[in-house]
């Protein structure tokens, strides 16, 4: 794998991070969040689209009141709608305002990428919803909670009715394994889920799971290496690449990977450049082509968003 080019998109004196990239009508759609500082309570959306030669043509804000919104994920639903989810963490005012209720996930629909559609609430109040997958017209997604020590399996669709699947997928209690949280996860053409999973307690080894329809019942692999931020793309059948942060060289940098479903057999393929606050990279492929989105705090010290290409 070798890098091809890379890009910076943000230059404004703020703090720019946590990423998605998705494929939307012919054109790469960058999400990432905008505030003061890594846990600051003002964090709004930006979502970009990026021309052919990956410029920024257009951003759109997407922000609420007295809301921090964080880790925005985008995805294209069934009917070809754009849809970004993330999590809205409320404010003391907020509650006071009425807005919304409490914290939650929280999702917008867009048919063209460019005007967005109100918010609607998903999911449980203060189970961090992740990201959504699509398989069979219904979207998937595990929401962890940290005082549970566990995350919890939902599916449905998002905009009508969205329930929860499984509880304790894995958890603190079920598997002697402390804090899972950020997860991602892909579908076999067979319908076999696989799942990757980032545990932040005792080990911090990742985890990767693997489950048949309807979901219910999971096998795990102790991945014995840490990945935060994880992002995970099929390529075929058998594999996937996997994109997040990583331990190399006593560093935390972002890097891409890739892993073997069967063995759980996981070879990095290329450290992109990184340092400080970073990770949390989105991935998309075109032909051999490999687009990942992510933020690092390699230049000015100061969290910024790229969007590295690839060859595969």
């Amino acid at each position: 794998m070798q890098i091809k080019n890379i890009k910076r998109l943000t230059y404004a004196h703020k703090h720019h991070a946590f990423t998605d990239l998705c494929d939307f009508r012919g054109a790469l759609y960058c999400c990432y969040r905008v505030a003061s500082n890594h846990v600051s309570g003002d964090g709004v959306i930006n979502i970009v689209t990026l021309t052919t030669n990956t410029e920024v043509k257009y951003t759109q804000r997407i922000s609420l009141p007295s809301t921090d919104l964080r880790d925005p994920k985008l995805s294209i639903t069934p009917k070809g709608e754009l849809m970004l989810l993330a999590y809205a963490r409320r404010s003391a005012s907020s509650h006071r305002l009425g807005l919304l209720g409490e914290n939650t996930p929280v999702i917008w629909t867009s048919q063209d990428g460019l005007s967005w559609s109100s918010p609607t609430n998903i999911g449980e109040k203060h189970w961090w919803l992740w990201r959504l997958r699509w398989h069979n017209n219904s979207a998937y997604g595990l929401a962890y909670n940290r005082s549970a020590n566990a995350v919890h399996l939902y599916s449905g669709q998002p905009k009508q009715s969205f329930h929860r699947v499984k509880s304790n997928v894995f958890s603190l209690q079920t598997h002697n394994r402390g804090y899972p949280n950020e997860s991602d996860m892909c579908f076999t053409d067979n319908g076999t889920a696989y799942v990757i999973l980032r545990r932040d307690s005792d080990t911090y080894s990742a985890q990767l799971g693997v489950s048949q329809a309807p979901y219910t019942q999971w096998h795990w692999t102790d991945l014995g290496f840490y990945l935060g931020g994880p992002n995970m793309l099929k390529l075929d059948e058998q594999s996937a690449l996997l994109a997040g942060r990583v331990l190399y060289k006593n560093k935390l940098v972002t890097a891409v990977l890739k892993i073997e479903f069967k063995s759980a057999r996981v070879t990095p393929l290329k450290i992109l450049p990184s340092s400080g606050d970073n990770s949390y990279p989105g991935m998309v492929r075109r032909g051999n082509t490999l687009f990942v989105s992510y933020y690092s705090a390699h230049q000015d010290q100061q969290a910024h968003i790229y969007l590295a290409e690839l060859t595969l």
